[in-house]
């Protein structure tokens, strides 16, 4: 069969590493980006790329990942995989799960409202309704975050005594239109959980150590990535649950313990794994997706 795989760089090392895989298993790889797709609406649909109709010629998409966009740009992008499923192409993850976990408001609610713990956040246009809600926060600090974002760009932390630093950064965000989105700080300790979902079990768990004098766990941001060798079974659960509940076959779900309680941060549909890969040497985990992406389409 021939499977696509959206991405902007082919040589990444996690899109090499799942391109490599299908090839392994004797299968064909397009590899293609968002903007090289034209969309052609006359007797039927047609997704061009390259002179080829993806329609008539995939099996699987696999998105590597939605990338940077205008907010045209996105929805055009989410359009064009729920074109390419209701067509018949598997797409992985769906439409409907990378527009849950790309909006940090509606992943979050939708986990809480499936009884999945998460920290208490507060989301308004208006910045002096964020200040006048900030006593709702259990926290001595509050972490401001972009709505839409990964790897930790954009996020701060400004302990709550600070109100006029918090004002300046909530106005920034109301003034240019952006969606101000504050929530607790969990003191983590510096050091939360990456569980790896795919399917229906976790293939692959890590701590992640901040570095020295910062509070972000994000790999890309420097922090260390430690073997789990076996996860805690609630936090497993708890992780398998999140994925499921916004509908994603892979996806790195992020969990922090603080006083014994767990709380689930983020769900991520197009997770990196090189910090995961380099503390399992033993497990090659883009050929586990890759074998899961054929299993699923042939079932």
């Amino acid at each position: 069969m021939k499977i696509g795989v959206i991405t902007r760089n082919p040589q990444s090392f996690a899109t090499n590493a799942l391109i490599k895989s299908f090839q392994l298993l004797n299968h064909n790889v397009l590899t293609f980006n968002f903007n090289e797709i034209t969309a052609y609406i006359g007797d039927s649909l047609k997704l061009i790329v390259h002179g080829i109709d993806i329609l008539k010629e995939l099996s699987a998409v696999v998105v590597r990942p939605l990338g940077r966009a205008s907010l045209d740009q996105a929805l055009f992008r989410i359009d064009l995989l729920y074109a390419m499923q209701e067509n018949g192409i598997r797409v992985f993850n769906r439409p409907d799960a990378i527009e849950k976990c790309t909006d940090k408001f509606r992943s979050l609610y939708t986990l809480r409202m499936s009884g999945i713990p998460v920290p208490t956040t507060i989301t308004t246009e208006r910045s002096s309704l964020a200040m006048r809600s900030l006593d709702l926060l259990n926290s001595d600090a509050v972490v401001i975050k972009p709505m839409f974002g990964s790897r930790g760009h954009g996020s701060v932390m400004v302990r709550k005594r600070e109100r006029d630093v918090i004002w300046e950064l909530v106005r920034s965000l109301t003034f240019y239109r952006h969606v101000a989105y504050l929530q607790e700080f969990i003191s983590h300790g510096g050091v939360d959980i990456r569980a790896f979902v795919l399917g229906d079990r976790v293939l692959a768990a890590m701590y992640r150590r901040a570095p020295p004098n910062t509070w972000k766990t994000n790999i890309a941001q420097g922090a260390s990535p430690i073997r789990i060798d076996r996860l805690d079974p609630e936090i497993e659960d708890i992780a398998i649950r999140a994925a499921k509940t916004l509908r994603c076959d892979i996806a790195g779900v992020d969990i922090a313990v603080a006083e014994g309680r767990p709380y689930v941060f983020e769900v991520n549909s197009q997770p990196d794994w090189r910090g995961l890969q380099s503390v399992f040497p033993d497990k090659n985990i883009a050929l586990e997706i890759a074998k899961y992406v054929v299993d699923t389409i042939r079932r």
